[in-house]
């Protein structure tokens, strides 16, 4: 038998989550998913179709066209990345990895995963990672 590695080991770890909670819980990711395929797809088609509108002669109008084109635009993108996130979760549920942190391997609780069953941290985890991004962000202007 092989000696698995410490970071193998954490990725090996089961879900604390009963089948009760991992059906809920995949129901819910479910339903977002499908949610957030229509959406992203409404998005991007009324964000693409200013072609429609190049009778407008109004440069006003096709500016306030083309500015609700770009934020449809980027709540897609917006909206994408999380589908990205859910297709990401569901993964680690059929690999039984679901509801541990991609940190430290920690069980992310119950409660977290209802209201976000796309977590990948713990809440303390999220915080101190969004914390360093602000911190981040900070030395990069200081250094402009």
């Amino acid at each position: 038998m092989k000696a698995q590695s410490k970071g193998s080991s954490r990725k090996q770890r089961q879900s604390h989550l009963s089948s009760a909670d991992l059906k809920a819980l995949r129901a819910a990711l479910e339903a977002k998913r499908a949610e957030l395929q229509r959406e992203v797809s409404t998005d991007i088609s009324e964000g693409t179709h200013s072609e429609q509108f190049a009778e407008v002669r109004d440069s006003a109008e096709r500016a306030e066209r083309t500015e609700e084109e770009e934020e449809l635009l980027d709540l897609a993108d917006q909206e994408s990345t999380l589908l990205s996130q859910i297709n990401r979760a569901l993964g680690k549920m059929d690999k039984g990895i679901y509801g541990l942190s991609e940190e430290s391997g920690l069980p992310i609780p119950l409660e977290r995963l209802r209201a976000l069953p796309w977590a990948r941290f713990t809440a303390e985890e999220e915080a101190e990672i969004e914390q360093g991004r602000r911190e981040k962000r900070q030395r990069t202007r200081a250094q402009s």
